[in-house]
């Protein structure tokens, strides 16, 4: 018999978990025998629902909420768990404001068209990366514009939805604050003056930046993508680039990719954000296990 959970996090970006948990139950029911809805109370809860699913030997986990949930369910599946250990199929449907894991996957933007559009048939590997040790799905993210991410609130994010963080981020284009930071890429390192970067391991989200790659979402290796330069004229001379996938050529941004990725700041504090939340402060290793995590994928008539 299949069993499928899902976690609702009732404080995600959207707050209308509990009202589509009926939807949810009733289309994950022609994939499963049996699908059990959680709602959680925090993220300790999340955690525990999830680490509990790998224990019970559930064959699916599926989290509604943002990435931010989505990274506390898998460390969730992970705590405790022995080398080897049978995980979980993780389902992603987008609950929170930015989805940002579920849209480098080609989901739909709402719960609804991705309850339609993934195949629960059949599993795609995902790699997952570490932070000094410790699991993060999406993002692992620092300096000036990340920060304006991370400052948003709850509230703020269910009642203004993205527009709150593209407030945060307005408020902090054309800054010159900058850190010095060593970036060690599989032994090999540099220095260089960052305003702000992001690491990431769903190596799909590569095509998003570069034309010349084509990654997939087990290749194993972690990405690191540094801006230099976020003055007004910098970034408006990365317009084309963009536009045009070709940020690896602009000479304000650092286009690394590795095994493992050491980032070390120089001249004082930085702390980083991860899948969204608060993470750790640098140093910070990261690295990735290849293959580790398994997603459904998107159905083949329901692609862009």
């Amino acid at each position: 018999m299949s069993r499928a959970r899902v976690i609702i996090n009732p404080n995600s970006g959207d707050e209308g978990g509990e009202d589509l948990a009926d939807q949810i139950e009733s289309s994950l029911s022609s994939c499963f025998d049996e699908v059990e809805i959680c709602v959680s109370k925090d993220a300790e809860d999340v955690e525990k629902l999830a680490r509990e699913a790998r224990e019970q030997g559930i064959d699916a986990l599926f989290t509604v909420g943002g990435d931010g949930t989505v990274g506390t369910a898998v460390r969730g599946m992970l705590d405790g768990a022995e080398e080897g250990a049978e995980l979980p199929a993780l389902g992603i449907l987008p609950g929170g404001t930015g989805n940002g894991l579920a849209r480098t996957l080609g989901y739909p933007r709402d719960i609804p068209g991705t309850l339609e559009a993934i195949d629960c048939s059949r599993t795609v590997p995902l790699d997952l990366g570490f932070a000094n040790g410790v699991p993060f799905t999406y993002t692992l993210t620092g300096g000036s514009l990340p920060e304006g991410i991370r400052e948003v609130s709850s509230e703020d994010k269910s009642r203004f939805g993205f527009a709150a963080y593209v407030a945060s981020e307005l408020k902090r284009i054309g800054g010159d604050e900058s850190h010095r930071m060593r970036i060690t890429v599989d032994g090999e390192a540099i220095e260089e003056d960052i305003n702000s970067f992001i690491g990431f391991s769903a190596n799909v989200m590569v095509n998003q930046f570069s034309a010349a790659e084509d990654t997939e979402t087990d290749e194993g290796l972690i990405h690191l993508f540094a801006l230099k330069d976020a003055s007004l004229p910098a970034l408006v001379s990365m317009i084309p680039n963009i536009l045009a996938r070709t940020v690896d050529e602009s000479e304000h941004i650092l286009f690394l990719h590795g095994k493992s990725i050491k980032l070390e700041c120089l001249d004082g504090e930085l702390t980083c954000g991860m899948d969204g939340d608060d993470g750790p402060a640098l140093p910070v290793e990261l690295t990735v296990a290849p293959g580790l995590l398994r997603t459904f994928p998107v159905k083949e008539d329901a692609r862009s």
